[in-house]
């Protein structure tokens, strides 16, 4: 994990779960056809074998996985709104919200300054709101590149 002013990548991670009062936050690096898992705060009740089993699902993810909202994130260059009510129950997001005990999640595109993905930060949070999507995309936008 990298390292700004003595936080690490999971610090942040770790204190935008806090800030939002998240079951769970991501950030997975943009690697060209994939994405690589540099953090993963899930909240301090969530089993550890859900959490474990989560690290090992999302440690590398094709871009070709557009049941994840990390995916459809990079693949629109836009937020993914993913609601555990609307999605399948086995696979993908639908099934890691309903594991974390979360209604949504908001994965939002990190872009460097020449405009290329960098990475995605994403939340999984316990109700469709307050806030609302907007406000937790700009919330996790903001997050991403302060």
């Amino acid at each position: 994990m990298s390292e700004t002013n003595g936080r690490t990548t999971g610090d942040h991670v770790e204190a935008l779960r806090k800030f939002l009062d998240a079951r769970a936050t991501g950030l997975w690096f943009y690697r060209g056809d994939r994405l690589e898992l540099a953090a993963f705060a899930p909240a301090p009740d969530m089993p550890e074998d859900v959490a474990r089993r989560f690290r090992e699902a999302s440690r590398d993810v094709s871009l070709d996985r557009t049941d994840l909202g990390i995916v459809n994130a990079v693949v629109e260059r836009a937020a993914s709104i993913s609601v555990a009510g609307r999605l399948p129950v086995e696979v993908g997001s639908g099934y890691w919200l309903r594991a974390f005990g979360a209604e949504r999640s908001v994965a939002v595109p990190i872009f460097a300054p020449e405009g290329a993905i960098a990475a995605v930060l994403s939340a999984a949070l316990p109700t469709l709101g307050p806030p609302d999507d907007e406000q937790v995309v700009e919330l996790i936008r903001h997050h991403g590149t302060g």
